[in-house]
């Protein structure tokens, strides 16, 4: 069974670096002789870890909308063993307002490695946001005697 579990380096505040098991589906499999949904490093699944990370109850109806299925579509997929997979991630992510990377770490799905060498790797550019000038216009609506009747338009 140790060879299932994929060991993951994770740096706090650049300290000696810690290891955690990321659980992978054939270690899920081989431990509970079923397939089990993908979990965070703590033994959560994405209904528990929402509910952890948004201070409150979570409904299904709120996860299985922002996936974009239907409710016996998402009760079959919590049950297989590659739930969540990225893409459900990202519109979970895009729904409730969170880091798209972290939640993939957090489901092993990515390492904290591999982000950061993505980090690295891009150029980072600050960009400001500059207000342009604008002039401001007082509109005066028409008075009604100085409107026309549109040719194109039918008689009333």
């Amino acid at each position: 069974m140790g060879d299932v579990i994929q060991n993951c380096d994770a740096t706090v505040n650049n300290e000696q670096p810690i290891q955690f098991p990321v659980r992978t589906a054939q270690y899920r499999e081989a431990r509970y002789g079923v397939s089990m949904p993908r979990t965070d490093e703590n033994g959560r699944q994405l209904k528990a870890l929402l509910d952890y990370l948004l201070d409150g109850d979570v409904d299904a109806k709120a996860i299985y909308d922002a996936l974009g299925t239907s409710s016996s579509t998402y009760y079959r997929r919590i049950k297989e063993s590659d739930y969540p997979n990225a893409e459900e991630l990202r519109h979970v992510c895009d729904r409730f307002d969170l880091s798209y990377p972290d939640l993939q770490v957090r489901f092993g799905l990515m390492s904290r490695e591999e982000v950061w060498s993505y980090l690295e790797s891009s150029p980072v550019s600050v960009a400001t946001v500059t207000d342009p000038a604008t002039e401001l216009r007082t509109i005066r609506r028409a008075k009604l005697s100085e409107l026309a009747p549109r040719e194109d338009a039918p008689p009333l």
